[in-house]
């Protein structure tokens, strides 16, 4: 045999076995594959991912410091399980149900939905997931009280995961309290003492300063409910309003004496500075002293502000407090048209159960509701923990043990009392004209939820 054909011979010879060597290498990684997909749920950290990624869209509402919590708990959740991935589609309060509406309608809402009080309306609408089937496997709820899981139980199927639990309440600028010389009330002050309060501080503290933003003009009405409570009526009630046009007169005369007083926000500086945009808010700012807000947001204002903000409740009438035992303050839902409902079940486990989770989120979106949760964070509580578990345990206590009803259009309702307080704040309109416009139109939303 020539040398030339010899090496010839030799050369095959090695493709030939490299080839060979190639081949099985690729064989013992399909067979690794094959082995680590289809082993159980919880294998070793080192198994491959699903080939295919689940993509889900999350949405949410809340302050920049909320973002950034919630952006790091999706994030931690995709490292943890490498075959989710979130898009986030977060935004302030303000809008945040248009937007929602409008891609439910559309048929391509979020898959996980951040939700508050008016879930029993998107219920209704057959827009959100039962996530019944995935409780007791992919969905921890053992550690849940029986009563947070009915408010999003609805025949015998359920909706919705308490976030935390929280009331509304008073947010205060201690600091501003203290500047202007006026004691901070007891849990007893009345209507009266709140408006003598708002007035000395406006005043003390000079001008660009208010003692109290309008609850009478903004997107929450739970300082009317409040009111209403306090003086033996009610927003609403098993189909009706329990409340006559008086009350509002009384309650839109109130704001309206403060207001001419200099006591109350403008207008036009509540709508460039809403108190519900927290990073836009006055009393971050040492502007306004009152504003409502639920308990749990005191995070988001703190930490933008280097004053000292505490809770207070709202002012007692001539029925005592106003107030109603702490609920959930919001929830994470599915939308119903979800491609992926066991991500999504397995998400939200991940938000209110994962201690990993809890440590990031903290109370931002209110007292943790499970108590395992709320064990891990009372060991790493800080004062702005203390503060708002006293608030919660004071209205706890002094709450009226009625038990409070949605209005069940109450996204509507918030744009109509928001527009007719505006009316009357900017001077469009008379009391007297804009509460007779309120009658009518709050009447045409009860009508419309019988009929839905």
């Amino acid at each position: 045999m020539s040398n030339k054909k010899a090496i010839a011979m030799l050369l095959l010879a090695l493709m030939m076995l490299i080839a060979a060597c190639g081949s099985g290498k690729n064989n013992a990684q399909d067979s690794s594959s094959s082995s680590a997909g289809s082993s159980p749920s919880g294998s070793s950290a080192t198994s491959s991912a699903p080939a295919e990624t689940i993509e889900l869209r999350m949405t949410w509402w809340g302050s920049d410091a909320r973002h950034e919590k919630t952006l790091k708990v999706i994030e931690l959740f995709e490292q943890k399980n490498p075959g989710i991935k979130i898009t986030p589609e977060y935004s302030g309060f303000d809008g945040y149900f248009d937007k929602l509406n409008t891609q439910i309608a559309a048929g391509n809402a979020p898959d996980l939905i951040q939700m508050g009080g008016n879930i029993r309306e998107y219920i209704d609408k057959n827009a959100l997931l039962d996530l019944s089937p995935y409780v007791g496997n992919v969905l921890n709820l053992e550690d849940f009280s029986e009563g947070l899981l009915k408010k999003a139980t609805v025949d015998n199927k359920f909706y919705g995961v308490t976030l935390g639990v929280s009331t509304f309440g008073l947010l205060y600028n201690a600091t501003m309290f203290e500047k202007a010389g006026v004691p901070l009330p007891s849990e007893n002050w009345t209507y009266e003492d709140f408006k003598n309060a708002a007035v000395t501080i406006s005043r003390k503290l000079g001008p660009g300063h208010y003692g109290t933003y309008d609850l009478s003009s903004g997107n929450n009405t739970s300082g009317l409910s409040t009111f209403l409570l306090s003086n033996g009526k009610e927003l609403y009630r098993d189909g009706d309003r329990r409340f006559d046009r008086q009350d509002m007169i009384d309650w839109f005369t109130l704001w309206d004496d403060m207001r001419k007083a200099g006591a109350v926000t403008p207008p036009d500086v509540m709508v460039a500075n809403p108190p519900g945009e927290i990073d836009k808010s006055l009393i971050v700012q040492g502007k306004v002293a009152i504003q409502a807000a639920a308990a749990s947001q005191i995070y988001g204002f703190q930490e933008l502000t280097q004053d000292k903000l505490g809770l207070l409740v709202f002012p007692v009438g001539s029925k005592g407090s106003g107030h109603v035992t702490p609920d959930p303050g919001q929830y994470m839902t599915g939308y119903a048209k979800t491609e992926h409902p066991e991500a999504v079940a397995k998400f939200i486990n991940f938000m209110v159960n994962d201690p990993d989770a809890a440590l990031i989120l903290g109370n931002d979106r209110g007292v943790p509701p499970s108590g395992k949760i709320r064990d891990l964070l009372a060991a790493q509580s800080t004062p702005t923990d203390k503060v708002l578990y006293d608030f919660v345990s004071t209205v706890s206590r002094i709450a009226s043990d009625v038990d409070y009803q949605q209005f069940p259009l109450d996204n509507e309702l918030l744009k109509l009392y928001q527009v007719t307080g505006e009316k009357i704040a900017f001077g469009a309109q008379s009391i007297d004209a804009a509460v007779d416009e309120f009658m009518t139109e709050i009447d045409k939303l009860i009508v419309k939820a019988k009929a839905q």
